[in-house]
């Protein structure tokens, strides 16, 4: 009898231990919001609506109505959501999750869009000294010509 009581407490705990923990899709999720991936955010719904609104101004607000109802952030953080569920195990998003949490992370996650774009300009500005360089050769060993012999048909 006392067997029987502790399974059913067991399953009982185990059971409301399963409630409690997050499946790997909210991992997932925690994680995108977290390290800054990917707003999970209505607002973003309504700044891209507000965007198109700007655009668009001679457009009365009668015809956005119909169109703000069909815009619906959640089929993006599902496909987002997804491919980090691919791409990784759940003891990696486990590992993640701590790391983004950590000191280094969160330092990673305030210096991110700064260094996107430091990094974007300095990749913008080495592909032009490339193609540069590339084109003086060229036109220097005259396989180029400046400017260019009109097309042939």
């Amino acid at each position: 009898m006392i067997e029987i009581k502790k399974i059913i407490l067991l399953v009982m705990f185990s059971l409301g231990t399963l409630t409690y923990s997050q499946t790997k899709h909210d991992k997932v999720k925690e994680l995108i919001t977290l390290n800054g991936t990917f707003p999970l955010s209505k607002e973003v719904e309504k700044q891209v609506i507000s965007n198109y609104k700007k655009k668009y101004s001679h457009v009365p607000e009668s015809a956005w109505v119909p169109i703000e109802k069909k815009i619906n952030i959640d089929t993006l953080i599902q496909q987002v959501t997804d491919i980090y569920e691919k791409r990784f195990s759940e003891k990696e998003i486990d590992e993640l999750l701590i790391f983004y949490k950590s000191e280094v992370g969160k330092k990673i996650i305030k210096n991110s869009p700064e260094m996107i774009s430091e990094i974007q300009k300095a990749s913008a500005d080495w592909a032009m000294k490339v193609t540069e360089t590339i084109n003086d050769d060229l036109e220097k060993k005259g396989y180029l010509q400046s400017p260019p012999p009109p097309m042939q048909k």
